[in-house]
């Protein structure tokens, strides 16, 4: 039993959280995407991978797509039963901070790597978690020129899309600053995923996410 709770949190944790293995409660269907995302950001070659360059000023599309794969976790205590704010890492009492990296190409910054972790909320019933929500997270974007981007989000949600059996995830995001081309960047947007195969997931499987909002910033004054 500890272990199918522990495998349910760890795979809610990893990229914000998912229903149980046996179709525990969520939203009976999966938020539905704008029709560019469908493919997770099916996007032209200039648009997703772009360098960035002194032309971009201002406001401009963001679309992303890109891999996140667990990379740690830290429980508050015994799951189902200790939560915690983590020394204030977390603005509500949660069950765990999960820690992953992310890589993936992205409009106005090419190929990026990054870092990030969240704080994870489980709703906890009779026979085990039956869903869970995230909050609280923070990440830097390492873009294609070396420059970087801060990342926060927030508001997330999960559940089961009963028609494929697929777990989803999705968030709000903003950009809080950055460092060279990116200095001073703000945006914000939507991002999310799904999965399939949360064993997989736990076994260092990384879960295929996509991104979309605006980014202002000012390269031609760097």
């Amino acid at each position: 039993m500890l272990n199918r709770v522990l495998g349910f949190a760890l795979c809610a944790v990893v990229i914000g959280a998912c229903q149980q293995s046996n179709g525990g409660s969520g939203s009976p269907t999966s938020p539905s995407p704008s029709p560019t995302l469908s493919a997770g950001i099916a996007a032209s070659p200039t648009s997703v991978g772009a360098e960035p360059t002194a032309s971009m000023a201002g406001e401009r599309p963001w679309k992303a797509n890109f891999m996140w794969a667990v990379t740690g976790i830290q429980w508050a205590g015994v799951p189902g039963k200790d939560t915690s704010t983590f020394g204030g890492r977390c603005s509500v009492a949660s069950d765990y901070v999960i820690n992953g990296s992310m890589e993936g190409e992205a409009t106005h910054a090419g190929r990026v790597t990054g870092t990030g972790s969240h704080c994870s909320q489980i709703a906890w019933g009779p026979q085990g978690p039956m869903g869970a929500t995230y909050s609280d997270g923070q990440g830097v974007l390492n873009t294609a020129n070396g420059s970087t981007i801060t990342l926060r989000w927030g508001s997330g949600t999960t559940g089961v899309d009963p028609a494929t059996g697929e777990n989803w995830f999705r968030d709000t995001w903003t950009f809080a600053g950055g460092t060279g081309l990116f200095a001073g960047a703000t945006g914000s947007g939507e991002e999310g995923g799904r999965f399939m195969d949360f064993n997989a997931l736990l076994a260092g499987t990384p879960a295929r996410m996509w991104m979309e909002g605006t980014i202002t910033y000012s390269p031609s004054g760097k």
